[in-house]
């Protein structure tokens, strides 16, 4: 029995489909067949029907090739013959010119909104593929709206703790105390003071339940609706204020106007100057503005930029006492005199020889922007070339760093160039998760692999995932130490440990090495193979740091401390 979606094509349309897909199609048959498609809506669904039936058929058959999809591979372009050859699915007879193939693409795709409005209840293959609107496959991200700033923000114990970035949805937002900036996708923008509850519902409409709020409506955000427990407040294009306290509220505009419907009562207009009460049990009532002061973003970052300035000398000072310590290999800010290529070390013991060379690595606002600068590491060339000779028995990473996105295997940190014995890479795995190795022996092969690029014993230390997209952007202090006399492994987080894993005897190994290496990606340049793995990581570093001893978790911490920036 035919499925349904077929019974109403008569003999001779189904034949054209049959011969079509089977590519026996006559040019006549294939004339009527595009004049019927042109012609008829229900007709060109029926077809896409077929197409998508025929394709997910053939690609269930045991050992069957797998195609592209049917509705994105009517044409094959071998872009070394530069011709045109039928698809794998959807057979295109060899007399059928290239002009009325892609005319028979275009019909089916271009009636597809029809198809998905006439019968909702059909099921879309994936072989679709895009005329299916979002494909599965394409990454998407849900929310509405960002946390754009925060100024001395807290949260209780049971509230959520944001962070600056962090996407917004239907959800209720508390606050504790100090200022939120929330940015809607329609424009508008909503500045918090805690204590408060605001209820997100859409880029358009939020509820204030508790705390105040200013409101900043640019004319492509008009008709953003802000409600209060009695009242609804629709913005026509303004700034204004609103606090809700026990239920009680109070507005006042700024600038613009707004128009709010209280309890039932006739809607009024309030200009630039107004100001109502809204009491929970009473009629709305007109007052004096100014009794309420609200909430100001642009106060409070000024303010905020007075403490950071402090905050920023606070590091200064840290900085300063951190390179005289006689522990330290290597010590980078990424601040370069007078825009230099050369990155200098502040350790007192490599001095001016283990200074770092710049390469495509680019100049980019650090953790303090306008006072402090950070190396951006965006493109595949970019690295920092250093030089570190020396034998040393046991190591300490460290860095500041800001993922945008591990978009690649590994992300490097830093790398020693030939990975020669004692030598260390220390990277970030695109599942999250930071990796340190120091090679064993540069001269191992495993017996069921000889290939001899794959020579070499070592193993991988391995931490629990650290990152993941929703904390794209955001400033993170990392650590790992290579212990052998204690013959131990551990990753650090912002001051805290997550893993430690003993040296097993087998990757044991005390003389460790640097010599020539890169922080922020892996070139191998010494070799003459001028091919090298893509590993620039996908971000920025504010700070690095190499030690020659293994530090404590309570020396890690500390470091975590006194270089954290405490105003954001």
């Amino acid at each position: 029995m035919k499925p349904e979606s077929f019974i109403k094509l008569s003999s001779e349309e189904q034949d054209w489909i049959d011969a079509y897909v089977d590519g026996t199609i006559t040019a006549e048959e294939f004339s009527d067949l595009q004049d019927r498609m042109l012609e008829d809506a229900d007709f060109r669904a029926a077809m896409r029907r077929y197409l998508a039936l025929d394709n997910t058929l053939q690609n269930e058959v045991a050992g069957a090739e797998t195609t592209d999809s049917a509705a994105s591979s009517w044409l094959y372009q071998d872009p070394a013959k530069g011709d045109v050859e039928p698809a794998k699915v959807t057979k295109f007879p060899s007399f059928l010119p290239i002009a009325a193939a892609a005319a028979m693409a275009f019909l089916l795709g271009s009636g597809w909104m029809h198809w998905q409005g006439s019968d909702s209840n059909t099921t879309t293959p994936d072989s679709v593929g895009e005329f299916a609107g979002l494909n599965s496959d394409e990454p998407s991200a849900e929310g509405f709206a960002v946390i754009r700033r925060l100024f001395d923000a807290s949260w209780d114990a049971d509230q959520m703790h944001r962070r600056e970035g962090d996407r917004l949805g239907a959800e209720l937002f508390e606050l504790a105390s100090g200022m939120a900036e929330i940015q809607f996708f329609s424009g508008a923008t909503m500045t918090v003071e805690g204590p408060a509850e605001i209820s997100l519902r859409s880029a358009w409409q939020a509820e204030c339940r508790e705390g105040a709020v200013r409101m900043k409506v640019p004319p492509a955000a008009r008709g953003f609706v802000l409600k209060a427990p009695s009242t609804e407040i629709i913005d026509l294009g303004t700034e204004f204020g609103l606090e809700v306290r026990d239920g009680q509220g109070h507005i006042e505009v700024y600038d613009g106007e707004i128009e709010f419907l209280h309890k039932g009562e006739v809607k009024q207009l309030v200009q630039k100057g107004g100001a109502w009460e809204l009491p929970s049990d009473g009629v709305a009532e007109l007052v004096e503005s100014g009794l309420v002061q609200y909430p100001d973003a642009d106060r409070m970052g000024s303010q905020t930029t007075e403490r950071r300035q402090l905050d920023f000398e606070r590091w200064q000072s840290h900085r300063d006492s951190l390179a005289e310590d006689n522990r330290l290999i290597a010590f980078y800010t990424f601040d370069r005199p007078n825009g230099e290529k050369l990155i200098p070390n502040l350790a007192k013991l490599g001095g001016g020889e283990f200074d770092g060379a710049v390469v495509m690595a680019e100049p980019v606002a650090g953790r303090w922007p306008e006072m402090k600068e950070a190396l951006e590491f965006r493109r595949p060339g970019s690295r920092v070339r250093v030089n570190i000779p020396g034998e040393f028995s046991a190591f300490t990473f460290m860095t500041w760093v800001r993922i945008d996105s591990l978009d690649r295997w590994y992300s490097a940190l830093f790398l020693g160039d030939g990975y020669e014995n004692g030598e260390p890479h220390w990277q970030i795995q695109d599942d999250g998760r930071l990796m340190l190795s120091v090679m064993v022996d540069d001269t191992y092969v495993y017996p069921k692999n000889p290939n001899k690029n794959a020579a070499g014993l070592a193993t991988i230390y391995f931490s629990e995932p650290i990152w993941d997209q929703s904390m794209s952007g955001e400033w993170m202090h990392i650590v790992s130490t290579f212990d052998p006399a204690r013959r131990s492994v551990a990753h650090f987080v912002n001051g805290k440990e997550i893993s430690r894993e003993p040296i097993e005897e087998k990757f044991f190994i005390d003389k460790l090495r640097i010599g020539n290496g890169e922080i922020g990606n892996w070139g191998l340049p010494h070799r003459e193979d001028p091919v090298f793995a893509i590993r620039n990581l996908n971000g920025r570093m504010d700070e690095f740091a190499i030690f020659k001893v293994a530090l404590e978790p309570d020396e890690v911490r500390e470091l975590y401390e006194r270089s954290r920036m405490i105003h954001r």
